[in-house]
C-alpha cells in the first residue's frame, strides 16, 4: 500500500517504528470527538480525542499524553475543557488509565525499577509510537508531548527523562521531583538532583535533551504537595538543558482565571503559578470532575501553547 509522504518519511522516526500489524489494528477515527474506553499501546482503557484541526507547525497534528492523579477516574477528564485545547492548538489528547496502579490508584512513579522497556514507562512508549503510526490520526512524530498531574506528573516527568527521543516536552502539574518517595509528596519536600537523575534515566539517550522543552505547574492553593517542587523541577531541568532564566515574568489571563509564568532562554523550561487553584488539574471555566479545578486557566490549553510555541524539533516552526 502506497502512503502520503509525510507519513512514509515518518517511519524514519523512532515514534513510528512499529509492525504493520499494530496499524492494521488500529480503530476508525472520527475527527472532532471522543474515542472513549479505547485499548491502545498495551493499556486497556484510553480515552482519545482527535480534532478537526492541525497543527500550525511541522506536519499534521500534535499529540499530548495526559496522565491522571490518584483516586482520579479518567472519566474526570471528559469534563476538563481539553476539547477546547485540542482544537486551537491540532492536537490530539490521549488520556490513558495506569495499567500497573499503586495505593489509591496512583501511577507508581516511586518504584525502583525506572527502565523504558518495563511496565507504564513501557506502555507510555507504546502509545506514542501506536498513536503516532496510525494515519487517520495524522499525528506529527516531532509534536509528541507527555504530561500529568500529581503521581501522573512525576511518572510523565519520569517517561520525559527515560525517551527525551519519543518525546519533544514534558509537563509536570502538582508533582514531586522525579525520584523520590510517596512520603514526599504528602507535605514533605524531599531535596531531589532533578538533572542529575533526569540524565541517568536517559542514558545512551541523553543527546535528545538538546531539543526538548519542559513545563511546570503548580496551584497557588495546594496544600497537599509540597509548592517546593514547582521551582525544584524548573530549575534541575534547566540546568539540565544548560539555560538561564529571563527576567520578566508573563501574567496569562482567561476571564477571571490567570497564572503566572516564567521563562528561561529559548522558551526550553516554563514555570506556570496557577493562581487560586488546589491540588487539581486546572481545566478552566466550565470544568467539572473530581480534582478538576474550574476556577484556574485551562491548563492544557496554555501547555499546549507553550509546547507550540517553543517546540526545537518541528520542520516548520512559529517565529521567535
Amino acid at each position: 500500500m502506497t502512503r502520503p509522504n509525510r507519513i512514509s518519511g515518518a517511519f524514519r522516526h523512532p515514534l513510528t517504528a512499529l509492525t504493520i500489524a499494530a496499524l492494521c489494528a488500529s480503530t476508525s477515527v472520527h475527527a472532532g470527538s471522543w474515542e472513549q474506553n479505547a485499548a491502545s499501546g498495551g493499556f486497556s482503557k484510553v480515552h482519545i480525542y482527535t480534532p478537526d484541526s492541525h497543527s500550525s507547525i511541522g506536519e499534521g497534528r500534535s499529540l499530548m499524553i495526559l496522565l491522571h492523579g490518584c483516586v482520579q477516574p479518567i472519566d474526570n477528564y471528559l469534563g476538563a475543557n481539553l476539547e477546547a485545547a485540542a482544537e486551537e492548538l491540532g492536537m490530539v489528547i490521549a488520556v490513558p488509565d495506569a495499567e500497573h496502579k499503586a495505593g489509591y490508584s496512583c501511577w507508581a512513579y516511586w518504584e525502583e525499577q525506572r527502565d523504558r522497556e518495563h511496565g507504564d514507562y513501557r506502555l507510555l512508549v507504546q502509545l506514542a509510537q501506536t498513536l503516532a503510526a496510525d494515519p487517520e490520526r495524522e499525528i506529527d512524530p516531532a509534536q509528541v508531548y507527555i504530561a500529568g498531574l500529581s503521581s501522573g506528573a512525576t511518572f510523565a516527568h519520569t517517561t520525559a527523562c527515560l525517551a527525551p527521543d519519543i518525546f519533544a516536552g514534558a509537563a509536570a502539574s502538582a508533582g514531586p521531583s522525579i525520584g523520590t518517595s510517596p512520603a514526599g509528596a504528602l507535605g514533605n519536600c524531599e531535596i531531589a538532583d532533578v538533572a542529575q537523575r533526569c540524565a541517568d534515566y536517559a542514558g545512551a539517550y541523553q543527546h535528545h535533551f538538546e531539543t526538548q522543552v519542559f513545563a511546570v505547574a503548580h496551584g497557588s492553593e495546594d496544600s497537599v504537595v509540597d509548592p517546593c517542587y514547582l521551582e525544584q523541577n524548573a530549575k534541575g531541568m534547566a540546568s539540565l538543558y544548560g539555560v538561564e532564566p529571563k527576567a520578566e515574568t508573563e501574567t496569562l489571563q482567561e476571564g477571571d482565571a490567570s497564572a503566572e509564568l516564567a521563562l528561561w532562554q529559548q522558551g526550553r523550561v516554563g514555570m506556570f503559578t496557577l493562581a487560586g487553584v488546589g491540588h487539581s488539574w486546572s481545566g478552566g471555566p466550565g470544568a467539572s470532575g473530581q480534582y478538576i479545578d474550574a476556577g484556574g486557566v485551562n491548563l492544557a490549553l496554555q501547555l499546549g501553547r507553550f509546547f507550540q510555541q517553543n517546540n526545537r524539533r518541528a520542520t516548520s516552526q512559529p517565529a521567535k
